[in-house]
C-alpha cells in the first residue's frame, strides 16, 4: 500500500480541479499520467514482494514445507495483481473527482459482493487458496477494466492517450503528505490497544475493544459525506469559489452536529444497558464509562473530518500531516500517562482529548488557508445546531437524574 504513494487521491485532486476551472482537454496528460506513474509503481512493488517471497514464506510467516509451492503461487499472483490494482485507484478517482458517484456504486457495490461470493462458490466446487485469490484479482481487473470505459465514456478527451512527466511530480507532492497521513493517522487511531496489551494486560483490550467498536460505527456516516465533499472542494477551488468552500464547510459541520451529535448523546446515554445486553454484566461494568468517553471522541472526529477535507480540496495536504506528526508522540505519552493513572477510561480519555486537538487545529489552518473567517465559524447555523444539541444532552442528563432517582439501581 505505501508504494501507492497517495496517487489515487492526488489524481482525483487535480482532476476535479481541472473540472472546476473548465480545462477537460487537459484531463488526458494528467489522467493517463497517473496511472502510468502508478502502473510503474505496482510493477516495482510486484517485483519486490516477489523477491522478498523466499523470506516472507520460510522465514517470517514460516508456513509448513509441504505448502511451500501454493504460498509461492499466492505471491506471484498478487504481484501480479499490483499494478492494475495501483492503477485501478487513479481511474476510480476519475469517476469521484467528476462526482458520478452513481456510477461508482453501480460497479462498486456489486464487486463488493462479489468479493464474498466468489470464495464461498469455489470453496463449494473445491477450488484451492490459489484459485480463490487468482478469482479475486480477476475481479480487481474486471473493476478496472468498466472504471476505466466509463471514465472513456464520461469524458472522451480520455481516449487521446498522452503523458507529461512534468506532472508526476505534482502528483508525487500531493500524494506523499497523503502517504504521511496514511502512515501516521492508523498509528493515532490504533495504538491505543498495543499500549493497552503492554502496560495493562491483554485481557483489557477485550474490555476496551467492544465499546471502541460500537462507537467507531458513528464513523460511517460522516467518512461517506466527506468522500463526496472531497472533490466538491477540490472542484471550487479549481475555480476559485471560496465562498461555497466556506459556506459548505458551515453546512457540512451543522449537518454534522445535528446528525452525528445526537447519535452520540443516545450511544452514551444507554452505554451500560447496550453493554450489558450485549456482552454481560461484566463487559457493562468494565466498558461503560470507556464506550460514554469514545462517544464523544468520534463525534469530534467526524467534525474533524470536514476541515480535513478542506484542505485537501484546496490543495494543502500538507498541514494534516504535520499535525499528525506532531501529535504523535505528544498522544503516545498521553495515553502511556493516563493509562497508568486511570486504566481503560484514561486511554479512551487520551483518544478524545487527541480527537478535539485535532479537529482544533484543524480548523485555525482552514480560517487561515481557505480564507474562512472565523466569524463564518461563530455564525446563527452553528450556533442553533450547538444550542439543540447541548439542549438534548440537558434533557438526557435530566432524564437520567429522574430515572436513578425513582428506580436506584437503573444502569443508565
Amino acid at each position: 500500500v505505501l508504494f501507492k504513494l497517495g496517487m489515487g487521491r492526488a489524481a482525483t485532486k487535480f482532476v476535479a480541479e481541472l473540472l472546476g476551472k473548465g480545462e477537460p482537454e487537459k484531463l488526458s496528460e494528467l489522467v493517463w499520467t497517473a496511472i502510468a506513474s502508478q502502473t510503474g509503481l505496482g510493477v516495482a512493488g510486484g517485483l519486490l514482494l516477489v523477491g522478498a517471497s523466499p523470506l516472507l514464506v520460510e522465514h517470517v510467516l514460516k508456513i509448513p514445507g509441504d505448502l511451500h509451492t501454493q504460498a509461492y503461487v499466492i505471491f506471484f499472483i498478487m504481484a501480479a495483481a499490483l499494478p492494475i490494482d495501483f492503477a485501478g485507484g487513479s481511474i476510480q478517482g476519475v469517476l469521484g473527482a467528476s462526482q458520478r458517484f452513481d456510477l461508482l456504486n453501480a460497479v462498486g457495490i456489486p464487486t463488493s459482493s462479489l468479493t464474498y461470493v466468489l470464495p464461498v462458490v469455489a470453496l463449494a466446487l473445491g477450488f484451492g487458496l490459489p484459485t480463490i485469490i487468482l478469482l479475486m484479482v480477476l475481479l480487481r481487473v474486471a473493476f478496472a477494466i468498466i472504471a476505466l470505459v466509463l471514465s472513456l465514456r464520461l469524458h472522451p478527451a480520455l481516449r487521446s492517450i498522452r503523458f507529461n512527466p512534468r506532472l508526476i511530480r505534482s502528483l508525487l507532492g500531493f500524494g506523499g503528505w497523503v502517504t504521511i497521513s496514511g502512515i501516521v493517522g492508523p498509528i493515532l487511531v490504533y495504538f491505543d490497544r498495543f499500549l493497552i496489551g503492554a502496560l495493562i494486560s491483554l485481557a483489557a483490550v477485550g474490555f476496551y475493544a467492544p465499546p471502541y467498536l460500537i462507537a467507531t460505527k458513528l464513523s460511517i456516516l460522516p467518512s461517506s459525506l466527506m468522500s463526496t465533499l472531497f472533490p466538491a472542494f477540490s472542484t471550487s477551488a479549481g475555480r476559485g469559489d471560496s465562498e461555497w468552500i466556506r459556506r459548505t464547510l458551515v453546512r457540512s459541520l451543522k449537518f454534522l452536529i445535528l446528525v452525528v451529535g445526537p447519535a452520540s448523546l443516545l450511544l452514551a446515554f444507554f452505554a451500560h444497558p447496550l453493554l450489558r445486553l450485549w456482552l454481560g454484566a461484566k463487559y457493562a461494568r468494565e466498558g461503560t464509562l470507556v464506550l460514554e468517553i469514545m462517544a464523544a471522541a468520534v463525534f469530534m472526529n467526524a467534525l474533524a473530518q470536514v476541515p480535513y477535507n478542506v484542505l485537501y480540496g484546496v490543495g494543502r495536504p500538507d498541514i494534516p500531516a504535520k499535525f499528525h506528526l506532531a501529535e504523535l508522540p505528544i498522544y503516545i505519552g498521553l495515553v502511556w500517562f493516563l493509562a497508568t493513572h486511570f486504566g481503560l477510561p484514561g486511554v479512551a480519555l487520551a483518544w478524545a482529548v487527541r480527537a478535539t486537538v485535532d479537529f482544533v487545529l484543524l480548523l485555525i489552518a482552514v480560517c487561515w488557508v481557505a480564507d474562512t473567517p472565523a466569524r463564518f465559524l461563530a455564525g446563527r447555523d452553528l450556533r442553533r445546531s450547538a444550542a439543540v444539541l447541548g439542549l438534548l444532552a440537558a434533557g438526557l442528563v435530566l432524564l437520567g437524574g429522574v430515572t436513578r432517582a425513582l428506580v436506584p439501581h437503573a444502569a443508565l
